[in-house]
């Protein structure tokens, strides 16, 4: 995912006219009891926000130590610890709180979320880690599940997790100095090896700074994408925490960010078109975020490439809707027909309206507020205009990641927008006809919970619901190894797309990733890699958006983890993929 924007590719299609297509179906793979528990859940589900039950919610983290104390599941109906903890089918819960020990031991590194390659199947040592360009946004969306796990808990452990993720993403809003400007990434100097690795001093992305009284590494030329998650995360943290430290980090960060897009300048840029000789332009501006550290003696670059339309910004990132409004500005493009990025207008919008609920309220915030609120009137008919021309628009699955950077602030614009109209607009104009229509045989769950628990009132989604809740329940428990998958021959070969299947694959069978809701569900084949692990945390986004919105039900009800008092000495503290076996 590169800092730049491409007008077919990031209004992603994920393969031409697959949704039309008739196509021989592989048998469902789909439990038929886990599919009938989670259905029954489903519907016996309250349509409002979970309510926590904080007399038994999670305090610890499974299988974690304190002394001679251990963190274990504890049922309060039988007032009994619980020996082994069932995390397979029609589990869901259980199966959120075994993915943690992993993430969090394993897999963040300096609080950011990575996978990693291990040096054997122990996976205690790490050889290398990966995914560093795309921390911020599955940092983000971790912050997002563990909000939605507090809104619907009470969890202890939830609410340090959001106060630690906070802060993180806190800091690598503030590290590079520029208003508004996030990094993918940030650890201090003293880190460890494998994290200096993917921080080398001699990567352009990377950049030395003094911060906070310490040396720390961080890596930029940040892409549209890595705020999306952000954004999602701390507009649920907002709603989750009544903390006002550090809801006023949260509130600064976005208003900087959307005060930053608001500013109007003519800057200098130094241009280059389609390939030819550079030359220096001067551009009236906004909806622009800038860093010094990716700038040649501070100017900006823009690369821009007519046919097809793409600008690529270095020091620059752009929040363009209609990119040829500012493009034409430069000599000898005034001739360009308007270019119109749906992607673009909704994350303009959604990065708004997250400002305007953080500082609603917030009487220190009122003269800013009224300013944001002012440029949001004056846009967000246009915006919303382009963002309900959403299609699908590439092939053969690539650039699939550019669904999930929509549904995204989608979301979070339709159950944030506060006039009621719009909101309608938004649910059914961008959220169910582009977005869903778009994407509804994807057996994506993320994005059915994402359009179903703001679905417009004349919908009807239990079905939807049950089906996709039957299918988080085959995505596979911790720990998510990156297994080989070679599925030619089950599923039928799309004849238009070599490699792909015409229908898209259950979970438990889809190729593994970081984030499987963002990766194309049709992929036949992946070879795996020996001793890699995924973090988990599209398991952990979609289960806590399905309980907290009252999509599924709990299914461990009045269980939760607390701290066991003493062990006999004799007895061994299982290390995380053991865990089933804490004995009572």
């Amino acid at each position: 995912m590169t800092n730049s924007f491409l007008c077919c590719a990031s209004d992603a299609r994920g393969r031409a006219g697959h949704g039309m297509r008739a196509a021989a179906r592989r048998p469902s793979r789909v439990h038929a009891l886990a599919a009938s528990v989670l259905l029954a859940g489903t519907l016996a589900a309250s349509a409002q926000p979970a309510v926590a039950a904080a007399d038994c919610a999670d305090a610890c983290l499974l299988g974690d130590k304190d002394g001679s104390a251990v963190c274990a599941l504890w049922d309060q109906s039988t007032s009994s610890w619980v020996g082994a903890v069932d995390d397979g089918a029609g589990h869901l819960h259980n199966r959120a709180r075994g993915y943690l020990p992993w993430l969090r031991e394993r897999l963040m590194p300096a609080g950011g979320v990575m996978r990693a390659i291990f040096t054997d199947d122990s996976y205690r040592n790490v050889f290398s880690y990966g995914g560093e360009r795309d921390s911020a946004i599955w940092t983000g969306a971790y912050l997002a599940a563990e909000s939605l796990r507090l809104m619907a808990t009470g969890s202890e452990d939830a609410e340090r997790q959001v106060t630690s993720l906070v802060e993180t993403l806190d800091r690598w809003w503030r590290i590079s100095g520029d208003k508004g400007y996030l990094a993918r990434y940030a650890a201090p100097e003293d880190s460890a090896q494998a994290v200096l690795d993917i921080l080398a001093l001699d990567d352009p992305e990377v950049v030395s700074a003094s911060f906070e009284g310490r040396q720390w590494r961080w890596r930029g030329d940040t892409s549209r994408d890595q705020y999306q998650g952000v954004l999602l995360g701390f507009a649920l943290a907002y709603d989750a925490i009544d903390d006002e430290r550090l809801r006023d980090l949260i509130r600064a960060r976005v208003v900087e960010f959307a005060e930053r897009l608001m500013q109007r300048e003519k800057r200098t840029v130094l241009l280059r078109v389609n390939g030819g000789s550079e030359a220096r332009a001067e551009i009236d501006m906004r909806h622009v975020v800038y860093s010094d550290d990716f700038t040649d003696g501070g100017t900006p670059r823009l690369d821009i490439r007519t046919s097809p339309f793409e600008v690529t910004g270095h020091g620059i990132l752009v929040f363009w809707p209609t990119p040829t409004d500012f493009v034409r500005q430069l000599p000898g493009l005034g001739w360009l027909p308007e270019v119109r990025l749906p992607t673009q207008a909704i994350q303009l919008a959604a990065a708004f309206r997250v400002a305007l609920h953080v500082t609603d309220g917030a009487p220190d915030y009122a003269a800013r507020r009224q300013a944001l609120l002012a440029h949001y009137e004056r846009h967000v008919a246009e915006w919303l205009d382009i963002a309900s021309e959403w299609q699908n628009r590439n092939d053969c699955g690539a650039a699939y990641f550019g669904f999930n950077i929509a549904y995204m602030p989608a979301w979070n614009w339709a159950r944030l927008e506060t006039d009621a109209g719009r909101a309608a607009m938004i649910r059914r104009e961008v959220l169910r006809d582009g977005l869903w229509a778009e994407s509804h045989d994807h057996k994506n769950v993320l994005f059915a919970f994402l359009y179903a628990s703001q679905a417009p009132p004349e919908d009807t989604t239990d079905a939807v619901v049950a089906r996709h809740a039957a299918q988080l329940d085959l995505f596979p428990a911790a720990p998510n190894l990156d297994l080989p998958r070679d599925l030619r021959g089950e599923y039928p070969e799309d004849s238009s797309c070599r490699g792909l299947s015409s229908v898209a694959i259950d979970v438990d069978d889809r190729v593994p990733s970081a984030f499987i809701w963002e990766r194309d569900p049709w992929r036949l084949y992946s070879a795996g890699t020996p001793n890699r692990l995924f973090p988990g945390v599209d398991y952990l986004l979609a289960y806590w958006l399905g309980r907290h919105t009252g999509l599924i039900a709990d299914d461990a009800p009045g269980t939760c983890l607390r701290w066991r008092g003493k062990l006999p000495p004799e007895t061994a503290i299982p290390a995380p993929g053991g865990w089933r076996a804490i004995l009572q």
